[in-house]
Protein backbone atom coordinates (compact mmCIF):
# COMPACT_ATOMS: atom_id res chain seq x y z
CA UNK A 1 0.00 0.00 0.00
CA UNK A 2 2.65 1.86 0.98
CA UNK A 3 4.39 1.66 -2.13
CA UNK A 4 1.17 2.49 -4.11
CA UNK A 5 0.93 5.94 -1.96
CA UNK A 6 4.20 6.79 -2.88
CA UNK A 7 3.47 6.09 -7.07
CA UNK A 8 0.86 8.75 -6.46
CA UNK A 9 3.17 11.44 -5.83
CA UNK A 10 5.53 10.67 -8.66
CA UNK A 11 3.09 13.08 -11.35
CA UNK A 12 3.42 16.11 -8.17
CA UNK A 13 6.85 15.47 -8.17
CA UNK A 14 7.38 15.73 -11.93
CA UNK A 15 5.27 18.85 -12.38
CA UNK A 16 7.17 20.65 -9.56
CA UNK A 17 10.67 19.45 -11.01
CA UNK A 18 9.27 20.93 -14.38
CA UNK A 19 7.54 24.13 -13.20
CA UNK A 20 10.54 24.87 -10.98
CA UNK A 21 13.62 23.38 -11.26
CA UNK A 22 13.58 23.53 -14.73
CA UNK A 23 13.08 27.02 -14.52
CA UNK A 24 15.46 27.66 -12.18
CA UNK A 25 18.35 25.57 -13.87
CA UNK A 26 17.81 27.79 -17.01
CA UNK A 27 18.44 31.09 -14.78
CA UNK A 28 21.45 29.36 -13.63
CA UNK A 29 22.82 28.79 -16.99
CA UNK A 30 22.14 31.93 -18.63
CA UNK A 31 23.90 33.62 -15.31
CA UNK A 32 26.89 32.67 -16.79
CA UNK A 33 26.47 33.84 -20.29
CA UNK A 34 27.42 36.84 -22.26
CA UNK A 35 25.57 39.11 -24.46
CA UNK A 36 27.41 40.30 -27.70
CA UNK A 37 25.87 41.95 -30.22
CA UNK A 38 22.49 41.61 -28.47
CA UNK A 39 23.02 37.93 -28.89
CA UNK A 40 23.19 35.65 -26.02
CA UNK A 41 26.79 33.75 -26.37
CA UNK A 42 27.13 30.37 -24.02
CA UNK A 43 30.32 30.71 -22.09
CA UNK A 44 31.43 30.37 -18.41
CA UNK A 45 31.39 33.78 -17.33
CA UNK A 46 31.21 35.67 -13.69
CA UNK A 47 30.27 38.92 -15.55
CA UNK A 48 27.11 39.04 -13.99
CA UNK A 49 27.57 37.85 -10.85
CA UNK A 50 30.54 40.24 -10.72
CA UNK A 51 28.53 43.15 -11.40
CA UNK A 52 25.51 42.18 -9.40
CA UNK A 53 27.85 41.50 -6.06
CA UNK A 54 28.91 45.41 -6.19
CA UNK A 55 25.66 47.26 -7.20
CA UNK A 56 24.39 48.77 -4.04
CA UNK A 57 21.52 49.45 -6.45
CA UNK A 58 20.87 46.32 -6.42
CA UNK A 59 21.11 45.08 -3.44
CA UNK A 60 18.69 48.32 -1.94
CA UNK A 61 15.83 46.95 -4.35
CA UNK A 62 16.25 43.29 -2.79
CA UNK A 63 16.74 44.87 0.73
CA UNK A 64 13.40 47.24 -0.03
CA UNK A 65 11.65 43.66 -1.31
CA UNK A 66 12.94 41.89 1.68
CA UNK A 67 10.93 44.84 3.90
CA UNK A 68 8.30 44.85 2.10
CA UNK A 69 7.32 41.20 2.26
CA UNK A 70 7.90 41.67 5.83
CA UNK A 71 5.92 44.97 6.24
CA UNK A 72 2.99 43.09 4.54
CA UNK A 73 3.31 39.82 7.35
CA UNK A 74 3.28 41.69 10.18
CA UNK A 75 0.40 44.07 9.19
CA UNK A 76 -1.79 41.36 7.49
CA UNK A 77 -1.25 39.22 10.51
CA UNK A 78 -2.28 42.08 13.06
CA UNK A 79 -5.48 42.39 10.87
CA UNK A 80 -5.93 39.28 10.12
CA UNK A 81 -6.41 37.17 13.46
CA UNK A 82 -9.47 39.02 15.33
CA UNK A 83 -11.31 38.61 11.68
CA UNK A 84 -10.29 34.77 11.50
CA UNK A 85 -11.26 34.07 15.40
CA UNK A 86 -14.55 36.20 14.82
CA UNK A 87 -15.22 33.56 11.72
CA UNK A 88 -14.45 30.63 13.82
CA UNK A 89 -17.92 31.86 16.20
CA UNK A 90 -19.90 32.35 13.11
CA UNK A 91 -22.40 29.47 12.13
CA UNK A 92 -21.98 27.17 9.58
CA UNK A 93 -23.86 29.46 6.91
CA UNK A 94 -22.29 32.65 8.63
CA UNK A 95 -19.06 31.40 7.44
CA UNK A 96 -19.71 30.98 4.10
CA UNK A 97 -21.30 34.45 3.76
CA UNK A 98 -18.37 35.92 5.48
CA UNK A 99 -15.87 33.93 3.52
CA UNK A 100 -17.59 35.09 -0.16
CA UNK A 101 -17.49 38.92 1.30
CA UNK A 102 -13.67 38.72 2.24
CA UNK A 103 -12.83 37.13 -0.95
CA UNK A 104 -15.02 39.72 -3.20
CA UNK A 105 -12.14 42.09 -3.77
CA UNK A 106 -9.93 38.97 -5.72
CA UNK A 107 -12.98 38.45 -7.87
CA UNK A 108 -11.44 41.43 -9.66
CA UNK A 109 -8.18 42.22 -11.46
CA UNK A 110 -5.65 43.45 -10.38
CA UNK A 111 -5.32 46.72 -12.01
CA UNK A 112 -8.75 47.00 -11.48
CA UNK A 113 -8.10 47.51 -7.54
CA UNK A 114 -4.90 49.43 -8.38
CA UNK A 115 -6.76 52.02 -10.09
CA UNK A 116 -10.27 52.11 -7.75
CA UNK A 117 -7.51 52.73 -4.80
CA UNK A 118 -6.24 55.95 -7.36
CA UNK A 119 -9.27 56.67 -7.41
CA UNK A 120 -10.24 56.55 -3.59
CA UNK A 121 -7.08 58.04 -2.41
CA UNK A 122 -6.56 60.71 -5.28
CA UNK A 123 -6.28 64.34 -4.80
CA UNK A 124 -9.82 64.61 -5.62
CA UNK A 125 -10.86 61.38 -4.25
CA UNK A 126 -13.26 59.65 -1.72
CA UNK A 127 -10.78 60.50 1.39
CA UNK A 128 -10.15 63.69 0.70
CA UNK A 129 -12.97 64.61 -0.65
CA UNK A 130 -14.80 63.72 2.56
CA UNK A 131 -11.80 65.02 4.60
CA UNK A 132 -12.21 68.46 3.13
CA UNK A 133 -15.71 68.54 3.21
CA UNK A 134 -15.74 67.81 6.90
CA UNK A 135 -12.95 70.66 7.32
CA UNK A 136 -10.73 68.36 8.58
CA UNK A 137 -7.96 69.45 5.88
CA UNK A 138 -7.77 72.48 3.90
CA UNK A 139 -6.25 70.97 0.64
CA UNK A 140 -6.13 67.47 -0.32
CA UNK A 141 -3.51 65.15 1.74
CA UNK A 142 -0.08 64.18 -0.60
CA UNK A 143 0.82 61.42 1.19
CA UNK A 144 -1.98 59.66 0.26
CA UNK A 145 -0.97 58.96 -3.26
CA UNK A 146 2.26 58.14 -4.97
CA UNK A 147 4.01 56.98 -1.38
CA UNK A 148 5.22 54.61 0.43
CA UNK A 149 2.21 54.96 2.75
CA UNK A 150 -0.12 53.91 -0.70
CA UNK A 151 2.06 50.71 -1.13
CA UNK A 152 1.71 49.25 1.97
CA UNK A 153 -1.78 50.10 2.41
CA UNK A 154 -2.68 48.55 -1.13
CA UNK A 155 -0.16 45.40 -0.29
CA UNK A 156 -1.82 44.92 2.99
CA UNK A 157 -5.40 45.14 1.71
CA UNK A 158 -4.56 42.66 -1.46
CA UNK A 159 -2.89 40.18 0.55
CA UNK A 160 -5.38 40.41 3.87
CA UNK A 161 -7.79 37.39 2.66
CA UNK A 162 -4.93 35.04 2.37
CA UNK A 163 -3.71 35.60 5.87
CA UNK A 164 -7.00 35.34 7.67
CA UNK A 165 -8.16 32.26 5.62
CA UNK A 166 -5.01 30.55 6.86
CA UNK A 167 -5.40 31.62 10.44
CA UNK A 168 -8.44 30.43 10.17
CA UNK A 169 -8.02 27.08 8.99
CA UNK A 170 -5.77 26.83 12.12
CA UNK A 171 -8.28 27.96 14.39
CA UNK A 172 -10.79 25.73 13.37
CA UNK A 173 -8.57 23.07 14.43
CA UNK A 174 -8.31 24.25 18.34
CA UNK A 175 -10.45 22.05 20.79
CA UNK A 176 -12.85 24.43 22.32
CA UNK A 177 -12.85 22.21 25.33
CA UNK A 178 -8.84 23.52 25.75
CA UNK A 179 -9.76 27.46 25.97
CA UNK A 180 -12.74 26.63 28.15
CA UNK A 181 -10.95 24.67 30.58
CA UNK A 182 -7.78 27.55 30.95
CA UNK A 183 -10.81 29.83 31.35
CA UNK A 184 -11.79 27.10 34.14
CA UNK A 185 -8.61 27.81 35.93
CA UNK A 186 -8.82 31.28 36.07
CA UNK A 187 -6.99 32.50 32.61
CA UNK A 188 -8.08 35.48 31.59
CA UNK A 189 -9.42 35.95 27.57
CA UNK A 190 -6.10 37.44 26.80
CA UNK A 191 -3.89 34.60 28.56
CA UNK A 192 -6.38 32.09 27.26
CA UNK A 193 -5.40 33.54 23.44
CA UNK A 194 -1.30 33.72 24.46
CA UNK A 195 -1.48 30.58 26.16
CA UNK A 196 -3.89 28.20 24.21
CA UNK A 197 -4.93 30.16 20.77
CA UNK A 198 -1.70 31.52 19.22
CA UNK A 199 0.37 28.55 20.33
CA UNK A 200 -2.21 26.48 18.54
CA UNK A 201 -2.61 28.71 15.09
CA UNK A 202 0.49 29.27 14.62
CA UNK A 203 1.37 26.70 11.78
CA UNK A 204 -1.82 28.69 10.12
CA UNK A 205 0.21 32.13 10.80
CA UNK A 206 3.29 30.42 9.26
CA UNK A 207 1.34 29.59 6.45
CA UNK A 208 -0.20 32.92 5.64
CA UNK A 209 2.67 34.59 6.52
CA UNK A 210 4.67 32.83 3.66
CA UNK A 211 1.99 32.92 1.40
CA UNK A 212 1.63 37.32 2.16
CA UNK A 213 5.50 37.68 1.98
CA UNK A 214 6.18 36.06 -0.88
CA UNK A 215 3.40 37.77 -3.23
CA UNK A 216 3.95 41.29 -1.30
CA UNK A 217 7.84 40.87 -1.92
CA UNK A 218 7.30 39.56 -5.43
CA UNK A 219 4.70 42.53 -5.86
CA UNK A 220 5.54 44.85 -9.40
CA UNK A 221 2.50 46.29 -10.14
CA UNK A 222 1.74 47.66 -7.10
CA UNK A 223 4.48 49.48 -6.25
CA UNK A 224 5.22 51.18 -10.09
CA UNK A 225 1.84 52.72 -10.76
CA UNK A 226 0.71 53.54 -6.79
CA UNK A 227 4.56 54.05 -5.59
CA UNK A 228 5.48 56.86 -8.12
CA UNK A 229 9.36 57.90 -7.43
CA UNK A 230 9.35 55.12 -4.73
CA UNK A 231 7.69 52.42 -6.67
CA UNK A 232 11.14 50.98 -8.22
CA UNK A 233 11.56 47.48 -7.36
CA UNK A 234 13.65 44.27 -7.99
CA UNK A 235 10.98 42.56 -10.12
CA UNK A 236 10.31 46.00 -12.41
CA UNK A 237 14.26 45.89 -13.06
CA UNK A 238 14.38 42.34 -13.65
CA UNK A 239 11.60 42.76 -16.12
CA UNK A 240 13.81 45.53 -17.86
CA UNK A 241 16.70 43.99 -17.96
CA UNK A 242 15.24 40.99 -19.87
CA UNK A 243 13.48 43.46 -21.95
CA UNK A 244 14.62 46.50 -22.75
CA UNK A 245 18.35 46.07 -21.85
CA UNK A 246 18.45 42.89 -22.69
CA UNK A 247 20.99 41.63 -20.26
CA UNK A 248 19.72 38.15 -19.26
CA UNK A 249 22.84 37.22 -17.46
CA UNK A 250 22.48 40.21 -15.67
CA UNK A 251 18.49 39.63 -15.24
CA UNK A 252 18.91 35.99 -14.08
CA UNK A 253 21.45 36.56 -11.24
CA UNK A 254 19.54 39.22 -10.04
CA UNK A 255 16.12 37.32 -9.74
CA UNK A 256 18.43 34.24 -8.37
CA UNK A 257 20.07 36.46 -6.00
CA UNK A 258 16.36 37.77 -5.15
CA UNK A 259 15.05 34.09 -4.84
CA UNK A 260 17.18 33.12 -2.43
CA UNK A 261 17.08 36.31 -0.18
CA UNK A 262 13.27 35.65 -0.12
CA UNK A 263 13.60 31.86 1.13
CA UNK A 264 16.34 32.50 3.59
CA UNK A 265 14.15 35.27 5.03
CA UNK A 266 11.05 32.98 4.82
CA UNK A 267 12.79 29.58 6.05
CA UNK A 268 13.59 31.74 9.00
CA UNK A 269 10.30 33.16 9.75
CA UNK A 270 8.57 30.15 9.59
CA UNK A 271 11.16 28.09 11.35
CA UNK A 272 10.69 30.92 14.16
CA UNK A 273 6.90 30.37 14.08
CA UNK A 274 6.80 26.65 13.54
CA UNK A 275 9.41 26.71 17.33
CA UNK A 276 6.28 26.89 19.52
CA UNK A 277 4.97 23.91 21.13
CA UNK A 278 1.62 24.37 20.03
CA UNK A 279 3.08 24.44 16.64
CA UNK A 280 4.80 21.34 17.18
CA UNK A 281 1.66 19.27 18.65
CA UNK A 282 -0.29 20.39 15.77
CA UNK A 283 2.07 19.57 12.94
CA UNK A 284 2.70 16.18 15.05
CA UNK A 285 -1.47 15.19 14.47
CA UNK A 286 -1.31 16.23 10.41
Amino acid sequence: MMVRQRHLALPVAAAIVAGCLAPLAVLVAFSFYEVEDFDLVPAFSFRAWGELAVSSTDWFLIGKAVLSGLSATVFTAILGYPVALALTRLATSGKGLAIIVLLTPLYTGEIVRIYAWRIVLGGEGLVNTLLQGLGVIDEPLKFLLFSPFTIGLVLTYNNLPYMVLAIWVSAEMVDRRLIEAARDLGARPVDAFFRVIFPLTTPGLAAGSLTVFALAAGEMLTPSLLGGTSGSTAMALVDNLFGTAFDWPLASALALALLATLFLVASAMAGLLLRFKGARAVMGRV
